[in-house]
């Protein structure tokens, strides 16, 4: 069956599934035709999320031309991933001070590259994708 995916901003994309079909592929759609990265996409249809490890059979609700829906969800921020994580280990004192000394050291570090560097860092990204 044909379905289309599309994004709340505009942007669509169509997919040819079956039952069988793992909600994971069509993110993986997703990410390879829209640019949106797997781990900030949530599958909407009919205003319930669709889980990475079903398949389109497991929701009958999906029938022949229906539109599925991404959301984008905000990226997590380095401080925020990084104070995330050291909350396993430090108190959230701790936590803020290393996050805080962390991302001075990076700044400094940044401000540091050339023009020429950071060129050479976007291509190197780019290339990647």
């Amino acid at each position: 069956m044909h379905i289309i995916l599309k994004c709340l901003k505009g942007r669509s994309t169509s997919a040819e599934v079956d039952d069988t079909t793992s909600i994971i592929d069509l993110k993986r759609k997703v990410e390879r035709d829209l640019r949106i990265p797997i781990s900030q996409q949530t599958l909407i249809v009919s205003g319930s999320p669709l889980h990475d490890d079903k398949k389109v059979g497991d929701y009958p609700k999906i029938k022949e031309g229906m539109k599925l829906y991404v959301i984008v969800k905000k990226a997590e921020s380095v401080q925020e991933a990084l104070g995330r994580f050291l909350k396993n280990y430090y108190s959230d004192e701790q936590c803020q001070s290393i996050v805080d000394e962390f991302m001075k050291d990076f700044q400094r570090k940044v401000s540091n590259l050339s023009l020429d560097d950071l060129e050479r860092i976007a291509i190197m990204n780019l290339n990647q994708q």
